[in-house]
């Protein structure tokens, strides 16, 4: 891309949203979103990791299914834990340098769990990796809304889930039976196999590590902060598409202190607490509360699905195998909703993506309880229904991060997408309750009154599609009011 810096500073915009607006998509962009899209696949690949390995640690380890449950918790509260205390830190010391951090934490923690000696070992090992994890996540999020602009920032977003969640989970059971398979052969393994499978996930995390070194960090944190300097030269890095500037090259000063002044970015002046304290509190509360309650929902409905469906296959006379085969088959429709949430990222307003999803979840799921009985039905309704469900959760990823201004947007994201797992950890209690005492049927009205509840949630928060940052949270626009 060339660069014209002089016809840039005659028509200078007067905000940093303007600014970022201004410059496009440059070659930075793209490198961007490419590594922060592949280590939200490998936060995938760690999610995933357990379920694919249980038989292997079942055999090497002693590992029940209770047992295997209960280090999945752990895991999961785990990133409830790290996602929160990762959007505080992002707030504080940079969104970049949280998403190296998260990094090495839970390369580390899979690094660790290849040479555990035995369960509690490899439970600590596990809380190790999920507090990388869910750091990740929120400011991985956090990270593309502020460098990406309007136009394309629901694209860029909802990117995240689509490849993380839409390919991520087929290539996390891929990876798995390949390590444990073939190359378990090569290496003669044996027995160890499991410990290769965690193990080699650290390789490609280090050098994601060494490469988002050279990111950039988002201009807006950096005006937050009042480093109009370092602000300027992410702003030359974004628009010249370099990943480092070298020495001799020109910053261009697209941001002064009169700029700065005209930017929500910089526009606040109450302690880092008080700031906190705002996500609860109004103009900010109402927000938080409705998306909250909808990604609760959203969750936990998919966790639902997810975790119950091989057992109500089985009660339906399938074998074990034939069930989970189903399942992934099923699976398959969830990277079709990520893409057309991406579309919709891009084209359709955020609570109407949210509405009609949630309601024709409602529908497939009801449409699935009463109709699916033979082998191509089960697969059809499952597909469909599994589109709808992802759609529903890309957009509530790509919606949390527009809701909150500059200084609390990593924590405000966290929030978000935790409450979602706190969902998805309790609901699916409920869920397999009724499984057991009153039938499938039941199961599937509870996971259809959770979206009939989501849908109502959404209604509540503001419109955020296709306006800027800036207009979002400036000094001159209501916050609690939809867009």
């Amino acid at each position: 891309m060339v660069f014209d810096a002089e016809a840039t500073m005659s028509s200078r915009p007067k905000s940093l949203g303007e600014i970022i607006d201004g410059l496009g998509l440059t070659r930075t962009h793209y490198l961007a979103l490419t590594l922060v899209v592949v280590g939200g696949l490998f936060e995938v690949f760690e999610q995933i990791i357990l379920s694919a390995l249980g038989p292997s640690l079942e055999k090497a380890l002693g590992i029940d299914a209770s047992g295997l449950a209960l280090l999945s918790t752990v895991s999961l509260l785990a990133i409830v834990a790290g996602g929160i205390a990762g959007g505080l830190v992002a707030d504080i010391f940079g969104r970049k340098s949280l998403l190296s951090v998260s990094l090495g934490i839970y390369c580390l923690g899979s690094v660790l769990s290849a040479i555990a000696p035995n369960v509690v070992v490899l439970g600590v090992t596990r809380v190790v990796t999920g507090l990388g994890v869910g750091g990740e996540i929120a400011v991985g999020l956090t990270y593309l809304s502020e460098l990406t602009p309007t136009k394309f920032r629901g694209v860029f977003v909802s990117l995240f889930n689509t490849i993380s969640a839409g390919i991520g989970i087929f290539l996390a059971y891929v990876y798995a039976l390949v390590v444990i398979g073939p190359f378990a052969s090569a290496v003669n393994a044996g027995d160890s196999a499991w410990r290769w499978a965690f193990g080699l996930l650290g390789i490609p995390v280090i050098l994601i590590v060494f490469f988002r070194r050279y990111l950039p960090e988002t201009p807006a944190h950096l005006l937050s902060r009042g480093k109009v300097q370092e602000t300027n030269e992410a702003l030359t890095r974004l628009a010249t598409g370099r990943l480092r500037l070298h020495s001799g090259d020109d910053v261009h000063p697209f941001v002064d202190r009169d700029t700065a002044a005209a930017s929500e970015s910089a526009q606040h002046d109450e302690s880092t607490g008080q700031a906190l304290r705002s996500v609860l509190t109004r103009p900010l509360r109402r927000r938080t509360i409705a998306l909250g309650v909808a990604a609760f929902l959203a969750w936990g409905a998919q966790f639902s699905v997810v975790l119950l469906m091989p057992l109500i296959l089985v009660s339906r006379g399938y074998s074990v195998q034939g069930s989970v085969t189903f399942t992934m088959l099923q699976n398959v429709g969830g990277l079709i909703g990520c893409v057309i949430a991406s579309y919709g990222g891009f084209a359709i307003p955020r609570r109407t993506v949210v509405t009609v999803g949630a309601v024709l979840s409602a529908i497939g799921v009801i449409a699935f309880a009463l109709f699916a009985k033979g082998d191509v039905l089960i697969l059809v309704l499952g597909f469909v229904f599994q589109i709808f469900i992802l759609i529903v959760n890309t957009t509530i990823w790509t919606w949390a991060p527009e809701l909150f201004p500059t200084r609390i947007r990593g924590f405000g994201t966290a929030v978000i997408v935790n409450t979602g797992f706190v969902g998805g950890a309790l609901l699916p209690l409920i869920a397999s309750s009724l499984l057991q005492h009153v039938g499938a049927f039941w199961v599937f009205g509870a996971v259809a009154v959770m979206y009939v509840g989501l849908a109502a949630a959404a209604a509540f928060a503001p419109e955020t599609h296709r306006v800027p940052l800036e207009v979002l949270h400036g000094s001159g626009q209501r916050t609690d009011a939809p867009a």
